[in-house]
């Protein structure tokens, strides 16, 4: 019963010292419980959306061990803040054994301090994000249930920390006199050594890092390379915050400006600062780098697809039916698409007369040379080899039927649009068919396209004989088969009743004729429920990567403020003035503080192409819009990242003015 009040009491007390831990705990628990409530929800499956939890349960995957390192990281700062304490109760009689009981019940009502309040905001939290996250999918369901298991999982993820919390406490005290704990907040540090070689080590690994990021190759190996480089990344800034800034700082000791007032009292105390702050700017950098990188990509899917959805299909409904035992251009005859048109029209009740009918001859993958005179005399299904491109046949009679303006064409001539650069050839040997280039057009609206894949081109050829005449230069070397393609703009409903309808005629036709149907609005909804569901989560991954910099910034400026105040004191005695003190303290608190940000940039800068190649394995190759949101979310991150400053430095500066 004694330890019991004991532990109470101690929580009482020095309950400033137990709230930034109890802050921690309970943001990672209210994190871990919204994702968990929201994957695990029956809702998900009256919305028929439930493959969409597959991608929340990846992002709990993510959280659940970032979440233990933030709570580890909190709790050895408040063990540091309490060691004094702990110290003092072993010379007043407590026995080791006794400080470790005090300090495991502690623990536990911390632990059911988190649980309580962690619930009762989660489940208040979840509910209004569920919001959020049914209008990102583009839901019409606002009634979130809970499962047992988003209860479950959060507490289950809390006991766990909590259990390793109290491994570590115990350790801690176990393994310190009563001395060592009483001195342990005010002990003074040794100058760290300077270590060329691990210096060196650190940006050759950055280095290296951002060099097979830039100059990564699309292909199956692309995640591979990203995970090798993402390590050499992370390992040199650790390497750069622990060795190389040292390495720096020991070098400008040797220069005359080092002996002057304000540069001998920077140096030194930056000096020391890294030495006991390397890892924590490390963990800043590293998890500001991850809320750039997760939020510019999780914006991306969101906004280029949508994008893409639009350019590739610029009209709402594309009816297409085409015989697969055939490759001849006529196995679907006029007639017969005209017939199964006739009949959907009036099982749908809609007109089609307004739509627009073509020939579309799918596309093929093939090397595309450079130079001024090519040829192509082979198809490829090899994703890595160089210069491979996704080639299209469109006839420019359908271009023209559909709005656009383009120059006559002679017998073999064609023109070139090429989405993704420029083809420069004056001549193409097409199978063995010489074939003229009469220019690039640099505009071609309201045809469906390929363009998101890769590197996309289309060759326009006379008109549909010539077209056709292409197409079977290839179609022995050709997977895709010919279709006869109706494209037209209907509202949302009548989409719906005509691709029911067309499909269900192709069904029952007697001839064996297969017959598709793409509703955009159809196809919009499925998007946006994963581009929606990948948004919330890397709007809750950068959340939560944000939060653990900010309770990382806090703990460090309340630590340094403990440490430097007392030096600021005797600088003052011997004869600096508070101007010059002050001026000393926002030096060191802007250069520490801003370091991580500038250096998380950096690294972004570093791995913008992979990350651009990534996102364009997803069909979204929109350069200007990728700059945009990237610059839009490392704005919004300075900005959040300078109020976290401001706020946390008010500790540092109060703390330190008090002996200043």
């Amino acid at each position: 019963m004694f330890y019991l009040k004991l532990a109470q009491r101690n929580i009482r007390k020095s309950f400033k010292n137990f709230a930034p831990f109890l802050l921690a705990t309970m943001m990672m628990f209210v994190l871990n419980f919204i994702l968990a409530s929201i994957a695990l929800s029956p809702q998900l499956d009256k919305l028929g959306i439930k493959s969409v939890s597959v991608v929340l349960i990846i992002g709990q995957i993510i959280l659940i061990p970032f979440s233990i390192g933030i709570e580890i990281y909190a709790y050895r700062f408040l063990l540091k803040k309490r060691s004094r304490e702990f110290g003092l109760y072993d010379i007043l009689g407590l026995g080791k054994a006794q400080i470790i009981v005090v300090a495991l019940l502690e623990l536990l009502f911390l632990l059911l301090a988190t649980v309580t309040l962690g619930t009762i905001s989660g489940v208040i939290l979840s509910k209004f994000l569920f919001l959020v996250f049914i209008a990102l999918i583009g839901g019409n369901y606002f009634n979130l249930t809970f499962s047992i298991l988003s209860f479950t999982i959060p507490i289950i993820v809390a006991l766990v920390a909590f259990i390793l919390l109290a491994v570590i406490g115990t350790w801690t005290i176990h393994h310190h006199s009563s001395l060592s704990l009483l001195h342990s907040e005010s002990q003074g540090e040794r100058e760290p050594k300077s270590r060329g070689f691990l210096a060196f080590l650190g940006v050759l690994l950055l280095v290296v890092g951002y060099y097979m990021a830039i100059t990564v190759k699309i292909g199956p190996m692309i995640v591979t390379t990203f995970a090798v480089a993402v390590l050499f990344v992370i390992v040199g800034t650790y390497l750069f915050y622990v060795a190389f800034t040292i390495w720096y700082l020991k070098r400008q000791k040797r220069g005359r400006r080092y002996y002057q007032p304000e540069k001998f009292i920077t140096t030194n105390a930056l000096l020391y600062r890294m030495k006991q702050n390397a890892i924590g700017l490390g963990n800043i950098t590293i998890l500001v780098t991850m809320a750039i990188v997760t939020l510019v990509t999780t914006v991306m899917l969101q906004t280029g697809l949508k994008q893409n959805m639009m350019v590739n299909m610029p009209f709402t409904t594309e009816l297409s039916a085409m015989n697969t035992g055939d490759t001849h251009v006529g196995n679907v005859s006029e007639e017969q698409f005209k017939s199964i048109l006739s009949q959907t029209e009036k099982k749908a009740q809609v007109s089609l007369k307004n739509g627009v009918q073509y020939v579309d001859y799918g596309t093929s993958m093939m090397i595309l040379p450079s130079g001024k005179h090519v040829t192509i005399n082979h198809l490829t299904d090899n994703y890595n080899k160089a210069g491979i491109a996704v080639v299209q046949v469109v006839s420019r009679d359908t271009l023209i039927k559909l709005g656009n303006k383009l120059p006559k064409l002679a017998p073999n001539d064609v023109l070139i649009h090429n989405y993704s650069g420029h083809f420069n050839a004056e001549t193409i040997n097409w199978f063995g068919q010489l074939l003229r280039v009469k220019g690039q057009t640099t505009d071609v609206k309201n045809y469906p396209t390929q363009s998101s894949i890769g590197n996309s081109m289309m060759i326009v050829a006379q008109n549909d004989a010539q077209a056709e005449q292409l197409y079977q230069r290839i179609k022995f070397d050709a997977n895709t088969i010919p279709r006869r393609t109706l494209i037209i703009n209907l509202s949302k409903r009548d989409s719906k009743q005509v691709a029911k309808a067309f499909k269900a005629e192709g069904k029952s036709s007697v001839s064996p004729i297969s017959t598709f149907a793409v509703d955009r609005f159809a196809l919009q909804q499925e998007a946006q429920v994963y581009t929606g569901g990948f948004l919330f989560i890397g709007f809750t991954l950068g959340l939560t990567f944000i939060i653990g910099a900010a309770l990382i910034i806090y703990y460090k400026q309340i630590a340094e403020g403990e440490q430097d105040k007392e030096a600021f004191r005797i600088l003052q005695e011997v004869g600096l003035s508070k101007k010059e003190v002050s001026q000393t303290i926002n030096s060191q608190i802007r250069l520490l503080f801003f370091m991580p940000i500038v250096v998380a940039i950096v690294h972004f800068a570093g791995a913008y192409m992979m990350v651009s190649k990534i996102i364009n394995a997803f069909g979204i190759t929109n350069k200007t819009l990728m700059l945009s949101v990237s610059g839009g979310v490392i704005l919004l991150i300075a900005v959040l990242y300078y109020i976290i400053y401001k706020m946390t430095s008010r500790s540092y500066v109060n703390i330190v003015q008090r002996h200043v």
